[in-house]
């Protein structure tokens, strides 16, 4: 009971803390002296500028309120994008660069969204009609701006506002070489105890959520990857469940050409363990390159989930809860893995319950994700190494920043900072 009611009380100071939108902490590889990412950079995108296209089922907020969409539902789902801005008002890409290379997680850089600028309302037929057509367009047209020509779809957890999110997902654009990203939001009231309303109630976004996915099989896209945090987490499963059992005829490679699904990353999700390993691996590894899933046994918000629940979760998993059968499936399943961020150094919170945040306040850890976000790239060439003898699980070496770094100098050389 005493530590159900600390955990309780953390919860409600975590509940009543805001954070207002800002600039993500730099990855580690972006802060080694030997790179300079900048180079891969087209000039016309060194801006403090950049567009994160959404989605949402959010309501629009009435005018001469602060934000742009509220915590509560609209009518259907809206596509749209939002003119973000990184760091102060009047700071140019030289000053973002440079607060890039000195940023920590105890230093927050603010960022907004200046406009958002709505294109059209989600139908989600077999083909898209002419207002998706200009959202499809307006995706393509920054695909052919950017060296990276991969679109990257978020899906967040709860108590979050519509702002946070879209500049905090600018933030990762930005290290992905201002690549399309899109996120998908839906609402979520701002304190602890809207958990337990509105993640149940999100499911009923996980149609708009299919959908979404599949209008962005139309794009330009070489690749489409997924990134899902939180409870944010079962409404992709069960999405990605659904769009599996649109094609059951067609096997995993004729999947994968159908929809271009990269990395599929789910981060401390809160998921039931043996749902999402009976239920949702097997869909997820046919339509994805990768199923790439980040837990901690450090997590407080799942600790408070698993005690809810009475079951473990996909991010703070409870091996016992699986069979032998189960885990002999999923040890089988290719593509998969397991990644154990527990032990890492750093920070794995950012404002919220402790351990929740690590997979943007962590360096390390958003330095694999972002990896993950870009190249579907195995584990060892990602500078992971396996768990002891357990299979599928990886953990990340103790130089895991120079390793990473000496890779990308080695792939590409042309990187290299010059004096």
């Amino acid at each position: 009971m005493r530590k159900l009611l600390t955990l309780l009380a953390s919860l409600l100071v975590a509940g009543c803390a805001t954070t207002p939108p800002h600039v993500m902490p730099t990855p580690a590889m972006f802060k080694d002296p030997r790179l300079d990412f900048t180079k891969a950079d087209s000039p016309a995108l060194r801006s403090t500028r950049l567009p994160v296209f959404y989605a949402t089922t959010r309501a629009a907020a009435r005018p001469g309120t602060e934000g742009h969409y509220v915590n509560s539902p609209g009518e259907g789902t809206t596509l749209g994008v939002a003119n973000v801005r990184l760091g102060e008002p009047g700071w140019t890409w030289d000053d973002l660069i440079a607060s890039d290379i000195s940023s920590s997680v105890d230093k927050i850089r603010i960022g907004a969204v200046e406009s958002v600028q709505e294109i059209a309302t989600l139908k989600g037929g077999a083909e898209p009609d002419e207002g998706e057509r200009r959202f499809i367009a307006a995706i393509d047209a920054q695909i052919a701006r950017s060296n990276n020509k991969e679109v990257v779809m978020y899906l967040h957890g709860y108590r979050v506002e519509f702002d946070e999110v879209a500049v905090q997902m600018g933030s990762f654009a930005h290290f992905l070489g201002h690549s399309a990203m899109v996120t998908f939001q839906w609402p979520t009231g701002m304190m602890f105890w809207n958990y337990v309303t509105d993640c149940p109630r999100a499911e009923r976004y996980i149609p708009d959520i299919e959908r979404t996915i599949a209008l962005l099989a139309h794009t330009k896209a070489t690749k489409i990857n997924l990134l899902a945090y939180s409870c944010g987490s079962p409404l992709m499963a069960a999405a990605l469940a659904k769009l599996r059992a649109r094609h059951p005829g067609e096997n995993r490679d004729q999947l994968q050409k159908r929809y271009r699904i990269g990395n599929v990353i789910f981060a401390a999700s809160d998921v039931d363990l043996k749902t999402f390993a009976s239920e949702y691996v097997p869909p997820a590894s046919d339509l994805s390159q990768q199923l790439i899933i980040y837990a901690s046994r450090n997590d407080r918000a799942l600790g408070f989930s698993t005690l809810i629940a009475g079951a473990s979760r996909l991010g703070r998993p409870d091996i016992n809860d699986l069979s032998t059968e189960e885990i002999e499936r999923l040890a089988g399943e290719k593509g998969l893995q397991f990644i154990d961020i527990s032990d890492v150094r750093g920070a794995h919170e950012m404002g919220g319950m402790k351990g929740h945040g690590y997979w943007y306040a962590n360096d390390w850890i958003s330095t694999d994700i972002t990896l993950s976000l870009r190249h579907p790239v195995p584990p060892e060439k990602r500078c992971l190494v396996p768990k002891g003898k357990q299979k599928k699980v990886w953990v990340m070496r103790d130089d895991y920043p120079k390793c990473v770094a000496d890779e990308f100098l080695v792939a590409f050389p042309a990187l290299r900072r010059t004096p």
